[in-house]
């Protein structure tokens, strides 16, 4: 198989295959074929277009040119086949479009057909018979003591059916019928959008071998199967804990932030974050067929999640229907004209108020999930919008998720090698951006992993690990961790060396049986165009701007300077940037915080709202309120600039829903436009403003950059490149 790379940036390339035409099958067996690289987190496959989009763990340097060597290796007289699902997010998306145009189709050729086919005789019946609906809709409210927009609507179309005019009543239901169809089909879109976004999902796991444990790509996990699971990994499948002991975070199942113990017997479920300890699960239940992807697909929560002003909205809505009738008697009693008071009711403020917000949220999260993010509510979004603060991890946020090894200082007899290939065989097991690059330079190196090195393991959240290895105490991790908490003592000018071979780089210190074996030094180079990204965020009226890291002083204060950001705290500890971001809270500040790590998870619940990307720890993801799908930082300016829109969209919508319908209910009451006239003119403003809310916020030119672009300059890009 021929190809061209159409563009690429770190972990992610799109490819332009030379296959002429692919089938359905033929694509989702491609993907198949190059999933199964370790390494390989995404693999989608155009069809229409024979266009392939590779994403892989950037921290594997030797993952791309196996996925592409895979790319290469196909036949393309005898290309892989696999059934198509038809649970994947594009199928279901077309589907739901057939669903929608059909049932738009239908509403107008009936409404067409009756009134060339049918008698007016017949069709009053007609009419009359479609009317139940509707007013068994208002009666049930009514009959429950509340007055709805159901009920004025139900009120309305038995005024015109009592005044003989039918056509009226038939038009009415009409658009009745497509606004309903418009929102279910809105709602339906954003949901199946949402759905595949709410879950972090492993692309590999960790499956208990006789010998040795196994990286296998998820698909191929099976029930029955024992999967290993440390601290930092998101539970990929339903289970029972064969052997351990852990500490689960359940939240995103229960809502319940308390950890939960779990041992040997109990239930453990995908989705839910495994904290501190070791398990070995038995899978119950095969990948995708999890409680929580249940959850995911029913989108349960997001009723729950309801922005304060679509929840106003709707409050509001309901609130002016008694209002309504109120005003209705009041001047049928001053006129005595039914006609000049049913103005009040066939020209209403409530339906379209009602339909108008949650419309523009909805669409707003879909179109936010078309650009790589996911929003989980419509709650976040607001508080996207009216967030002042901005809070940052630095490592793997602001810094790249994929740090480099550039040197290894040994501190006593050890080999540089050996020393690598003992940190690499007990960092390979934690999702951490550091470890990543620890055990892509033993791989760079080909040092093998020698099976007896393969011990158990324990994480130390914002520490490091502790191991036992060949009958010995290992320890990898930071300064605090093994000088201080271990006791291992420092020896003599190894600071002074380490800073000579590798200035500005992190380090990460690795100890056996008290006794320092060297130090590990990482590169962590900012991601590029930080520095402009933060300055987008300040135009968008984040006037703080704040990095939080475990790192050293020096380390944070020569990050802080060239990202530009003023106020940093270093050697951070999770709880201290819980805290932080609380105390930011209580002052009256609403927070973004945004962070990648294991260690970052109790600062990202306690913020306002939360994100992380898509090199986060699955922990990271699954806590956070917004999962950017992207390594870009800039998708953070999209999402607050779309929120920002949304705002005012609403705000206009609703101004010019209290403005029209005022003059409406003035010109019928006044007779000026007949009844009917103004009834119809309310009717479709309605329809419009619910066709116009789907509109995207952001124009396609506005996707990157959006506020560079205004505060920069037209040369933004050429200095975001620069």
């Amino acid at each position: 198989m021929r190809y061209s790379i159409v563009s690429e940036i770190p972990g992610r390339a799109r490819l332009k295959l030379a296959s002429g035409y692919l089938s359905e099958e033929e694509a989702c067996g491609i993907e198949a074929s190059i999933r199964a690289v370790i390494g390989v987190r995404s693999v989608t496959v155009h069809p229409a277009n024979t266009s392939l989009l590779l994403c892989w763990d950037a921290s594997r340097s030797s993952t791309r040119e196996e996925a592409l060597a895979a790319i290469r290796g196909l036949d393309l007289l005898d290309l892989p086949v696999a059934d198509v699902p038809q649970d994947l997010p594009d199928v279901a998306l077309a589907k739901e479009e057939d669903r929608f145009q059909l049932e738009v189709g239908h509403l107008l050729a009936w409404s067409v057909m009756r009134r060339l086919l049918l008698p007016a005789p017949v069709r009053s019946v007609v009419t009359v018979f479609r009317a139940l609906r509707f007013v068994s809709a208002g009666l049930f409210r009514l009959l429950r003591g509340r007055l709805t927009v159901e009920t004025l609507d139900a009120t309305a179309i038995v005024a015109c059916l009592l005044r003989g005019t039918f056509a009226e009543a038939d038009t009415i239901m009409l658009l009745l019928s497509l606004s309903d169809a418009m929102e279910r089909h809105v709602e339906s879109r954003a949901r199946l959008s949402l759905g595949q976004g709410l879950v972090a999902r492993s692309s590999h796991v960790w499956l208990v071998g006789d010998k040795k444990d196994e990286c296998v790509p998820m698909e191929t996990v099976r029930v029955g199967d024992l999967v290993r699971l440390r601290s930092g990994s998101v539970v990929p499948v339903d289970g029972v804990v064969d052997a351990g002991d852990a500490e689960l975070n359940e939240a995103s199942m229960t809502g319940e932030s308390q950890l939960v113990h779990k041992s040997e017997g109990s239930s453990v479920y995908a989705g839910t974050a495994l904290e501190d300890g070791e398990l070995v699960i038995r899978v119950s239940t095969p990948p995708g067929a999890a409680r929580i992807d249940a959850i995911a697909a029913m989108v349960e929560r997001t009723a729950e999640l309801k922005a304060q002003s679509q929840s106003k909205a709707e409050a509001l809505a309901d609130r002016l229907v008694p209002v309504a009738f109120a005003s209705f008697f009041g001047i049928w009693a001053v006129t005595r004209n039914v006609s000049k008071a049913l103005a009040v009711l066939m020209v209403d403020y409530s339906c379209a108020i009602k339909l108008s917000t949650p419309i523009c949220v909805m669409s707003a999260m879909r179109e936010a999930s078309q650009h790589d993010v996911v929003i989980k509510g419509g709650k976040y979004l607001e508080a996207l919008a009216e967030a002042d603060t901005v809070v940052f991890d630095k490592t793997g946020t602001l810094t790249q998720a994929a740090p480099r090894l550039s040197a290894v200082v040994s501190a006593g007899q050890a080999s540089e090698d050996g020393i690598l290939r003992l940190a690499a065989c007990i960092e390979e097991h934690f999702p951490h951006s550091v470890a990543h690059a620890i055990v892509a330079a033993a791989v760079e190196r080909g040092l093998s992993h020698e099976p007896e090195l393969h011990a158990d393991v324990r994480y130390v959240v914002a520490h490091g690990i502790a191991a036992e290895v060949g009958g010995k105490h290992a320890v990898i991790g930071s300064s605090h961790f093994v000088f201080e908490d271990e006791g291992v003592p420092m020896p003599e000018g190894l600071e002074e060396r380490i800073e000579e071979v590798a200035p500005g780089s992190g380090h990460v210190y690795l100890a056996r049986d008290g006794v320092l074996l060297g130090a590990l030094c990482v590169e962590d180079p900012l991601r590029p165009g930080v520095s402009f990204i933060l300055d987008e965020l300040r135009e968008t009226g984040a006037r703080h701007i704040v990095m939080l890291t475990g790192d050293s002083a020096r380390a944070a204060r020569a990050t802080a300077l060239a990202a530009g950001i003023e106020t940093y705290r270093a050697q951070v500890l999770p709880e201290d940037k819980a805290s932080y971001v609380a105390e930011l809270e209580g002052q009256g500040h609403r927070v973004i915080m945004v962070g990648d790590g294991i260690n970052d998870s109790p600062a990202l619940a306690a913020a306002s709202v939360s994100v992380a990307l898509a090199d986060a720890s699955d922990v990271a993801r699954t806590v956070a309120d917004v999962s950017i799908r992207s390594e870009e930082l800039d998708r953070l300016v999209f999402s607050r600039v779309l929120s920002q829109r949304l705002q005012r969209r609403i705000e206009s919508r609703y101004l010019f829903i209290v403005g029209f319908n005022t003059l409406l209910i003035a010109l019928g009451v006044t007779s000026l436009i007949p009844l009917t006239t103004a009834a119809t003119l309310h009717n479709l403003s309605t329809v419009a403003i619910a066709a116009l809310n789907t509109r995207p916020l952001m124009r396609q030119r506005d996707v990157r950059g959006t506020v560079g672009r205004l505060s920069l300059g037209g040369d933004y890009q050429q200095k975001r490149e620069a």
